[in-house]
């Protein structure tokens, strides 16, 4: 489990870094009157969002899918609950820019929110896996 914890860490990063570029990029070049004033704060939050997504999943343990389901859905809810909180504490700060605000983060969930089911599949695969070699070594001892 560290390895892989380590492997989602190191792609989680890869990924939140070229894509928070990526978009900067886009923007500044492309749609410069959409940038906003304070564009780090999105790929910042996510980034914290997938950080406590992955270690929450470490402590999953693997004999206990139902848990694992209701964790995954339990990060869900909290991360709407969290996005909602930043974008209005954007909105009483920035009024004007909230529109364009809005449209980035809704850009990042998207991709976040793929990112986090492939890390999804990914968990639930080497739990099914883990959990084949537990009892795989089960019907050894048996025999």
């Amino acid at each position: 489990m560290k390895k892989l914890t380590i492997y989602f860490l190191i792609v989680h990063t890869i990924m939140l870094l070229i894509t928070g570029s990526g978009i900067w990029f886009i923007l500044n070049k492309f749609f410069p009157e959409t940038m906003v004033d304070y564009y780090f704060i999105i790929p910042l939050f996510f980034y914290l969002m997938g950080l406590i997504f992955i270690f929450q999943f470490r402590r999953t343990p693997v004999d206990e899918p139902k848990k694992m389901v209701n964790l995954y859905m339990l990060m869900r809810m909290i991360k709407i609950f969290m996005s909602v909180i930043l974008i209005l504490i954007y909105w009483f700060l920035d009024k004007p820019h909230i529109r364009n605000f809005a449209i980035i983060f809704i850009i990042f969930y998207l991709v976040n929110l793929i990112w986090e089911t492939y890390i999804y599949i990914r968990m639930e695969l080497y739990f099914k896996y883990k959990d084949k070699q537990q009892k795989n070594s089960r019907k050894d001892i048996e025999l």
